[in-house]
């Protein structure tokens, strides 16, 4: 074993540990390994920082700004006072209010909505069937669950990104549909699961709006005029990805101009980019993706899939590496950061995948999926622990609630992934 095969394995496993300490930002930890390869001469300045200037990297930044400016319109607002006047009582509450959090989650974040929708809670507390207690985890299970399962996300560039950052070819990229197809059965089975099985498996108490800090309401600060411009360039943005390939302009740069407009008509401001960006996950994106070349390069990567393979003895079958990690990824993701969990699996089943010549993309969306369906621990998000600690929920009532739905949910998402790309 020579060093810079050691120095790798040695800086990925500090990675991982540094993720689940949960003591340091994701992006800090990320960027602390690639420059540590990069000092070590594990790899060069180049490989170790030209994802800076990545494609997919590039987009992502610029969606998040343009999905910022959708924040600020009174869209999602609307949604709630519509939820709040036709949801009427009883199952009509939970259906509605769980189908609005699951479109919402790919507008927004799972935190955010859960603010957001604070008075529909407020609104319940007068029901004599249905209490708040009984949809608030449901509903930041549903939101985690759905992520992706609409086309107007990022998922899929984040994939992309570690796709391209771990050696998959160009054709092994996806599209702005591909994530969503495999998700949104599974994202429908956690709707409906929730609203006619799981909620009731929770007690009927008040919960403690202590916890639910932060569910201020962002003041609506955009005119109707801007609203329409905020709407029309997100559809011509999220129309122009999924044909892109017909366009003679590069949608990178496309999207980059959308945010550019969007300050020039002062829609947007310098701090308003500033806050939308999110360059925690950007940075933690851009110091993973390089962990690939230097996987491939040391031969840590046939290292890590030699040992999978031992695992499972023999010469196992695509399927049952795919559930092997995947299983793995769902587990752990729910003692850890999901976000940190789902690019530090997907990245090791991209290489194993790679390495033995199987299509990457349903190990890459499989494991995405499933380990940012965070559900069984408070400790795995933080919507989740907010949920729960506002819900005054035991875990009894969690797992006896959702360990059915995360059985169902698996098995769902591994049978659509096989099914668009048969293993």
């Amino acid at each position: 074993m020579n060093v810079q095969l050691i120095i790798t394995i040695a800086v990925i496993v500090g990675m991982i540990i540094g993720f689940m300490s949960g003591k340091f930002k994701l992006g800090l930890v990320a960027m602390s390994a690639t420059t540590l390869l990069c000092l070590t001469g594990v790899l060069t300045f180049n490989e170790a920082y030209a994802y800076f200037s990545n494609s997919n990297i590039v987009m992502l930044g610029a969606i998040f700004i343009l999905s910022g400016a959708l924040s600020k319109t009174s869209l999602v607002l609307k949604l709630r006072e519509w939820v709040l006047r036709h949801s009427g009582k009883g199952q009509m509450i939970i259906l509605v209010y769980l189908v609005i959090c699951a479109v919402m989650t790919n507008l927004s974040s799972p935190l955010a909505i859960l603010s957001l929708l604070l008075p529909f809670m407020t609104a319940l507390e007068d029901n004599e069937s249905i209490k708040p207690s009984h949809i608030l985890y449901p509903g930041a299970v549903v939101a985690h669950a759905c992520q992706g399962a609409l086309p107007i996300g990022t998922f899929f560039l984040m994939i992309n990104a570690l796709l391209e950052g771990n050696g998959a070819a160009p054709d092994q990229m996806l599209g702005v549909l591909d994530y969503a197809k495999v998700i949104f059965i599974p994202g429908a089975i956690s709707v409906l699961y929730m609203a006619f099985i799981g909620w009731k498996m929770f007690p009927a108490t008040s919960i403690d709006g202590s916890h639910m800090g932060g569910g201020k309401q962002q003041a609506e600060v955009l005119n109707p005029t801007q609203e329409k411009i905020v709407y029309f360039l997100f559809i011509l943005t999220f129309g122009g990805i999924l044909v892109k390939q017909y366009l003679p302009f590069d949608m990178t740069a496309f999207t980059v101009a959308v945010d550019l407009i969007l300050l020039y008509l002062g829609i947007l401001d310098m701090n308003d980019v500033k806050n939308y960006i999110n360059l925690d996950a950007l940075f933690m994106m851009v110091g993973v993706m390089p962990l690939g070349t230097a996987m491939q390069k040391t031969g840590a990567g046939d290292l890590v899939a030699d040992f999978i393979m031992g695992l499972l003895g023999g010469d196992p079958s695509p399927l049952a590496i795919l559930i092997a990690f995947y299983v793995a990824a769902a587990l752990l993701t729910q003692f850890m950061s999901n976000t940190a969990t789902a690019n530090i699996f997907s990245a090791l089943a991209i290489v194993t995948a790679i390495s033995r010549g199987l299509d990457p993309r349903p190990f890459a969306i499989a494991i995405y999926a499933g380990a940012t369906a965070a559900m069984l621990s408070p400790m795995s998000s933080p919507s989740v622990a907010i949920a729960f600690a506002a819900g005054r929920y035991k875990i009894t009532d969690v797992l006896k609630s959702c360990i059915p739905l995360w059985i169902v949910y698996g098995a769902a998402v591994i049978f659509m992934a096989n099914l668009f790309y048969p293993l």
